[in-house]
């Protein structure tokens, strides 16, 4: 009965403490609840340290510096396992149980640190790499360099003493020559092949025989050296985006745009005048399989020569149909399009109806020598009926007139406006205006009210 209450006894309490025999990082955690050890593992941890010793100098760093993190609640969870077990719980007095101790490791931390290192107390070499030579046309070196570096597994190794054991570690880290990943011998082989590449001839024929050779410059674009994270070299690659990119932009050089013409029709249907002339287009319709098999033959050392094929676009006419006799005029107004002629050459403004002259000639002054008034097609844009005008003399002295009235605007300060001021008008010269058109009052008024805002206006001798 004795032992049977003994055993019983030794069966709850080992249910929730460290079992006989069971040990991590070297401690005895026999006796111990889950909670108590998974603290004390904590602690130790924390307290841990691993230093460095690399010739005179000395540096002191933690787990969390070496990117180490122990996951004391898993250890914790890892001993008690066998707990669980009521079989294992008896035969923990006849064995010794060692628990490792949980840790995720970040290795990256470790890599900066070697790297920090290596720059603070070595000479890190230098890999050989191949760039674009100050032509832009042929591919160079920079050679390599050997440095001298710190082996970094006699630090991994230490730091994994110092997490199994929870124990600070020293460890004594030494310098050595270290070789680069590419050598000079070995760019140099890279860049002649890109180089190769680069020789190569590459042409595109268009129409009637026009030529578009890639040049040296284009084909350096195309070529890339892949560089793995060691810094070692790949071969050279041509980019087909790139290839693709060249191609079509030759394309829209070696294709003609198509031109669409304009023409003047009356209103029976008839051209009566072409303004723009119609032209076929040419597109090409093969650039993406050019493009294919250029990079095809520069993969295989081979030079390439394609032809575009092209598509024919048939252009479009814009017809417009015109007053009956416009044609013959300074402008060509629709039936019934209410605009403006300036004569510069008589002095006269006439205001038409498409083809029909609704007022005029009106006699006019134009602008003085050397404030002419400007030649070209304008639309009418801004109205007052009563207005005070400000501006310069050729001379550089200002001027003030008040009260212009039936001011219609056109193209920047030029407008019609009456002149009461003025007793003859259809002459040119001295004396003349600022630019303006002036004209009797009523005519003034008359196109105040005739001209709607848009109206076109063409000046000319």
């Amino acid at each position: 009965m004795a032992l049977g209450i003994g055993a019983a006894v030794y069966t709850a309490y080992f249910s929730t403490h460290g079992l006989p025999g069971a040990s991590v990082a070297g401690v005895s955690v026999t006796g111990q609840t889950k909670s108590q050890l998974a603290a004390e593992l904590g602690e130790r941890a924390d307290q841990v340290s691993v230093t460095l010793q690399i010739d005179d100098h000395s540096r002191e760093l933690s787990l969390a510096d070496l990117g180490i993190s122990v996951d004391a609640q898993a250890t914790a969870d890892q001993v008690f396992a066998a707990n669980e077990n009521l079989g294992q719980r008896y035969s923990a007095v006849f064995t010794k149980q060692t628990s490792p101790v949980v840790a995720t490791v970040d290795e990256s931390k470790i890599d900066a640190l070697t790297a920090e290192l290596v720059s603070e107390y070595g000479d890190p070499a230098k890999d050989a790499i191949v760039k674009l030579g100050d032509d832009n046309a042929s591919f160079v070196i920079e050679p390599a360099q050997a440095g001298t570096g710190v082996d970094a597994s006699d630090l991994t190794a230490a730091a994994d003493r110092a997490v199994q054991t929870l124990s600070s570690q020293t460890v004594r880290l030494t310098t050595s020559q270290v070789d680069p990943h590419t050598s000079t011998d070995q760019a140099q082989t890279v860049a002649d092949k890109a180089n190769k590449l680069v020789a190569l001839d590459v042409n595109l024929t268009g129409r009637e025989s026009d030529s578009y050779p890639a040049t040296a410059t284009q084909k350096a674009q195309w070529i890339t050296i892949p560089t793995a994270e060691n810094g070692s070299l790949g071969e050279p690659v041509i980019s087909q985006e790139k290839v693709a990119a060249w191609v079509q932009q030759t394309a829209d050089t070696a294709g003609v745009e198509v031109v669409n013409g304009i023409r003047n029709v009356n209103q029976a249907g008839t051209v009566v005048s072409t303004l723009q002339e119609a032209r076929d287009g040419w597109q090409v319709n093969n650039a993406t399989q050019l493009a294919d098999n250029l990079v095809n033959a520069l993969g295989s050392g081979q030079p390439y020569a394609g032809s575009f094929s092209f598509d024919k676009v048939d252009p479009t006419y814009q017809d417009k149909v015109i007053a009956d006799g416009a044609q013959n005029l300074s402008y060509a107004a629709a039936p019934g399009e209410r605009w403006l002629d300036v004569n510069l050459g008589n002095n006269t403004v006439t205001a038409y109806e498409g083809a029909t002259v609704a007022r005029g000639p009106i006699y006019v002054v134009p602008g003085m020598p050397g404030l002419e008034t400007p030649t070209g097609k304008f639309n009418v844009y801004l109205k007052y009926q009563s207005q005070t005008m400000r501006g310069t003399n050729l001379d550089g002295t200002t001027y003030v007139a008040e009260n212009i009235p039936w001011v219609t605007y056109f193209t920047g300060s030029i407008a019609f406006h009456g002149a009461p001021w003025r007793d003859s008008f259809g002459w040119s010269g001295p004396g003349g205006s600022h630019g303006c058109l002036n004209m009797p009052v009523a005519d003034a008024q008359f196109i105040y009210g005739w001209a709607p805002m848009g109206a076109v206006v063409v000046s000319h001798y």
